[in-house]
C-alpha cells in the first residue's frame, strides 16, 4: 500500500467578495432589527429594515452565478435578506389587521 500525498491548498474553494458582503450585510441589519425590537422603538430605522436586505439580497443573488467559487455565503446571505423582508412584509400586513378603535 502506498500513502497518498495531500496537496498544500489542494481543493479550497474561496468564497465570493458579493456572497460574503451580502452574508455581513444581512447580520448588520438583522443586529439592527433586533436593537430596535429590544429598545422597543415606535418607527424602526429604514435602513435596517428595507434597504440593507434589499441590498443584500441583490449581492445574494450575484454571488450565486459565479463558477468555481463557494457559493456559501451568498446563499447564507439571500436567505437572510429573504427572511428580513418576509418578516417585514408580514409585520405590516398583520398590523394593518388590528382594529385600534373599538
Amino acid at each position: 500500500m502506498e500513502l497518498g500525498i495531500k496537496k498544500k491548498g489542494g481543493n479550497r474553494r474561496l468564497p465570493t467578495i458579493s456572497g460574503f458582503l451580502s452574508f455581513l450585510i444581512a447580520l448588520i441589519s438583522l443586529a439592527g432589527l433586533n436593537v430596535a425590537l429590544l429598545i422597543k422603538e415606535k418607527v424602526f430605522p429604514g435602513v435596517f429594515i428595507i434597504q440593507l436586505p434589499i441590498v443584500g439580497f441583490f449581492l445574494g443573488l450575484l454571488g450565486l452565478f459565479t463558477r468555481r467559487r463557494s457559493r456559501l455565503y451568498a446563499i447564507w446571505g439571500l436567505s437572510l435578506s429573504i427572511f428580513l423582508l418576509l418578516f417585514t412584509l408580514l409585520m405590516v400586513v398583520s398590523s394593518l389587521g388590528i382594529n385600534y378603535k373599538p
